[in-house]
């Protein structure tokens, strides 16, 4: 039977020494709870690592056969806001009022155009060469033997948006990418293999002018689909 798996709140508070009052008060209840080192967290078949806001590793815990997520660090990796009311005790995933995103503050990179794209040197609207796995995206990055458009490609985000969701796909073979800011620190490492089909990653955008999506390793008989009108911005 798989245990459950539950997005818990690390509480960073240690309560020894605390009275039972002052516990009641704040809302703690002690418990015995191991952090667990063992389980590895898999997010779209690639492992990754949760932190928290200082780039601390931060664990799971077990606790009465639940395994327990900090909700922060997760947030960050599945590229959701997460905040903390503390007027009201809340915990706020989605955005100030725990909304996901609409339609208004979503733009693909299709419709964005030069705006974020800057050229259309780097993606094709060929139907020769927008299709995958029998849909066609219209307009899409694509690597590989027949058509080169290089290894890499760049958006400009210009501190205009908040996330950047881009959907990935190896086909055939695999792909290692990476997301970089225009200092070239890695926001996002990603591992692509064919049998993963379309993988969604989201990237916080927020403090950089440019983010450069590079082709780091692949093998021989992969290629690189991106499809620009499902990948978009959000303001």
């Amino acid at each position: 039977m798989k245990k459950k798996v539950v997005l818990g709140l690390m509480v960073g508070t240690l309560t020894l020494g605390i009275g039972t009052g002052a516990l009641a008060a704040t809302g703690l209840e002690p418990i015995k709870a191991y952090l667990n080192s063992k389980i590895s967290l898999k997010m779209n078949g690639a492992t990754v690592t949760a932190k928290d806001a200082n780039g601390k590793t931060v664990l799971p815990i077990t606790y009465n056969g639940t395994t327990y997520l900090p909700v922060r660090a997760v947030g960050d990796l599945l590229g959701t806001e997460i905040s903390y009311d503390s007027a009201s005790s809340s915990v706020i995933i989605g955005g100030s009022n725990g909304s996901a995103p609409t339609e208004t503050n979503k733009l693909t990179l299709s419709s964005l155009g030069e705006t974020v794209l800057g050229t259309s040197d780097w993606h094709t609207k060929d139907p020769a060469d927008t299709s995958y796995k029998g849909k066609d995206y219209k307009d899409v990055y694509l690597h590989d033997d027949s058509v080169k458009l290089g290894n890499s490609f760049q958006i400009m985000t210009k501190k205009k948006y908040s996330k950047l969701h881009l959907e990935l796909a190896a086909v055939g073979g695999s792909q290692e990418i990476k997301i970089m800011d225009g200092n070239n620190t890695t926001l996002k490492s990603v591992s692509l293999a064919a049998e993963d089909g379309l993988v969604g990653v989201d990237v916080d955008v927020s403090k950089t002018d440019f983010v450069v999506v590079e082709i780091v390793e692949e093998t021989p008989d992969s290629s690189l689909f991106v499809p620009l009108t499902t990948s978009y911005l959000i303001k």
